[in-house]
């Protein structure tokens, strides 16, 4: 019998989370006979082996010497045979509903992937201070290319198989941004169905690559080569769509480039360079209400990194505050 769902987990060395996201998958309240689970492990060096080899038949192991996280998903994409194919990070869990909270809105054929909220946890999943984005009911790519999208991370989405098959393979060299890489490729021919409902838990353990981007110059120089790739990917969908970014959505994307590179510069101790690309980015910044929040705030990155980043994780765990610098500076 096919399986309805694929469900793909990547693993490199987390053994110490592996076993609650592969339970997590196996006691969802969905029919276990249409779900496949494959685990893929990135060449690990610790106990993940062991750890999937004592679940026999009720997932697929495979195992690859380490070739990073784009070739594992690419691999278990390879392996699944399921209609809906869903990530799941190893260091991540599911609700048990999740997997039945999504199917019901896969019966529109409009839909290509559905995505759900996560709740931010640390390693013992104590949950972590955050807000979640007003969700629409759908997204369309016209939301994207508007600068109006939102999406969920990694473990909060499933995708429609024939519409995921045109984003393939994920490039290689890809780090970051897999996960916005799939969805908008599948945006350009699919609606995305939003859950605004907490279906999986997302853990900040501080041994993630993917969390605290702002606070690591070695991250954000992998971030600036991912952003490039993920771009010149994007420039060519564009084109052969017909399709074009909005006004809207360049001013976000180059005021967020401004805040990196003015970051890099500064966490590297070198506040004369932070100075100079916080002045280069000052030009674009001052024609906005937003960019002039952003040039304001991005002084005190030049003073002192640890400070804006202090503030930056403040600003981001409380809405009022978000809400009062919509209103401010919209």
């Amino acid at each position: 019998m096919k399986p309805f769902f694929s469900v793909v987990i990547d693993n490199h060395n987390y053994a110490r989370f592996l076993r609650d996201a592969i339970d997590s998958v196996l006691n969802q309240d969905f029919k276990a006979e249409e779900i496949e689970l494959i685990v893929v492990d990135d060449g690990s060096t610790d106990e993940s082996w062991k750890i999937l080899s004592a679940y026999g038949s009720r997932i697929r192991a495979v195992l690859q010497e380490q070739q990073g996280q784009a070739a594992a998903f690419n691999r278990g994409f390879q392996e699944a045979g399921g209609e809906i194919v869903c990530l799941l990070d190893s260091d991540d869990l599911w609700d048990p509903g999740k997997l039945s909270a999504a199917a019901p809105l896969f019966d529109d054929p409009a839909v290509g992937l559905v995505e759900h909220w996560l709740q931010d946890a640390d390693a013992a999943l104590k949950p972590l201070p955050q807000s979640f984005p007003g969700w629409p009911a759908r997204y369309r790519l016209e939301d994207f290319l508007a600068g109006n999208a939102h999406f969920t991370a990694t473990s909060g989405l499933c995708y429609r198989r024939r519409f995921l098959d045109k984003a393939l393979p994920i490039p290689r060299d890809l780090f970051y941004y897999l996960d916005d890489f799939l969805t908008v490729r599948v945006l350009f021919e699919a609606e995305a169905a939003n859950i605004p409902r907490v279906l999986g838990i997302h853990r900040i353990h501080g041994g993630n690559w993917c969390a605290g981007g702002y606070a690591d110059a070695r991250k954000l120089e992998v971030d600036f080569r991912s952003r490039a790739i993920f771009s010149e990917h994007l420039r060519r969908w564009l084109a052969e769509s017909g399709k074009a970014l909005s006004p809207r959505f360049k001013e976000m994307e180059s005021l967020e480039t401004f805040r990196r590179q003015v970051l890099y510069e500064a966490l590297q101790a070198r506040p004369a360079a932070a100075f100079d690309a916080w002045r280069r980015g000052a030009a674009n910044a001052k024609n906005s209400s937003f960019g002039r929040f952003r040039l304001a705030s991005l002084l005190l990155a030049v003073v002192s990194p640890n400070l804006y980043l202090a503030a930056h994780s403040l600003y981001a765990r409380a809405g009022s505050l978000k809400n009062l610098r919509l209103r401010l500076f919209p």
